[in-house]
């Protein structure tokens, strides 16, 4: 049977951790590391980022988290996967990219790198990750950015993972606002 929406999973990162799964992970800790068991929630008020404060707003600030993405299917690779964002409602303050970071060690059960707080941006366009790229630029599958980094096989192979990272930028003097949602889609080919 082909791959379906629901075998690709999306998870929340430890936030550094011991080993896949090893620890629940939440939006709060989802800096990196290893991937968690709870998979972040649809159409859910800060099911990624909390909201800012006054003062963030009005200085401006930069957060980050990591996500993890699962091909679950039982036997079948994934075929030239590309990750992209499939709406972006941000506003004039608002702006999302995000980067993509093939595991460490295994792509089954590796980690991504982990970061200290939401502040701290991951190191990008070395190695297995990729660069940012803009919610405006990877805002379709032709556009989006394909997992063969840094020797990754383009495809997932049943059971790989890999991570996202995401960056929201607000920006200073930013007027208050709600309903600033975007979805993060992993997409490709399967076989019958």
């Amino acid at each position: 049977m082909a791959i379906i929406a629901s075998d690709l999973k999306k998870y929340f990162t430890q936030g550094g951790g011991v080993s896949d799964g090893g620890a629940a992970g939440s939006a709060a800790v989802s800096l990196g590391g290893y991937r968690g068991t709870v998979e972040p929630t649809d159409n859910t008020d800060n099911n990624l980022f909390d909201d800012i404060s006054g003062a963030e707003a009005a200085a401006g600030v930069t957060d980050y988290r990591c996500i993890c993405l699962k091909n679950t299917h039982a036997s079948l690779a994934l075929q030239n996967a590309k990750v992209w964002i499939v709406t972006d409602e941000a506003n004039a303050s608002t702006a999302i990219s995000i980067a993509v970071e093939v595991p460490t060690l295994n792509a089954s059960t590796g980690n991504a790198q982990s970061v200290v707080n939401e502040a701290t941006a991951p190191v990008v366009n070395v190695g297995n990750v990729s660069n940012w790229v803009a919610s405006s630029a990877a805002n379709s599958y032709v556009n989006g950015i394909a997992v063969n980094i840094n020797g990754h096989s383009a495809d997932m192979a049943a059971g790989n993972i890999i991570f996202v990272w995401v960056k929201r930028v607000i920006s200073a003097s930013a007027a208050a606002a709600s309903g600033i949602n975007f979805t993060i889609r992993l997409q490709g080919d399967t076989a019958a």
